[in-house]
């Protein structure tokens, strides 16, 4: 809790039912979803992007149907491992990865030839 004073006061309120679940309470929410939140964190604020999501059903293209379900069912790959699996080549894996990237539906982590894509 950042600042107590404040929190408690918004709890005698009503403003507030919980402390401190806010963040839990969201993930709980998107357990099943597709898409998942985007948390960015800094000193002073938490900034959190909400996908909107009609019942875990995302519009999503055959091609990035087929990537989501491979990440799906291995876990994490980097970009020639899909490549190599599902046939395409390297600029249509990296312009899928990037949809499903601006989604929210993936994540990217690593630098250079090490990157690597997972599910949120």
């Amino acid at each position: 809790m950042r600042n107590p004073i404040i929190a408690g006061v918004f709890n005698r309120l009503n403003i507030i039912e919980k402390f401190g679940t806010g963040i839990a309470r969201i993930n709980k929410e998107y357990i099943h979803s597709i898409s998942k939140p985007n948390f960015e964190v800094s000193e002073n604020r938490i900034k959190i992007i909400l996908p909107i999501t009609e019942i875990d059903q995302l519009d999503l293209s055959k091609d990035e149907s087929c990537i989501y379900e491979l990440l799906k069912t291995v876990g994490e790959l980097s970009r020639k491992d899909i490549d190599l699996k599902t046939g395409y080549d390297k600029s249509k894996t990296l312009r899928i990865l990037n949809i499903l990237l601006e989604k929210s539906i993936i994540s990217k982590s690593g630098r250079g030839p090490a990157v690597t894509y997972s599910l949120k």
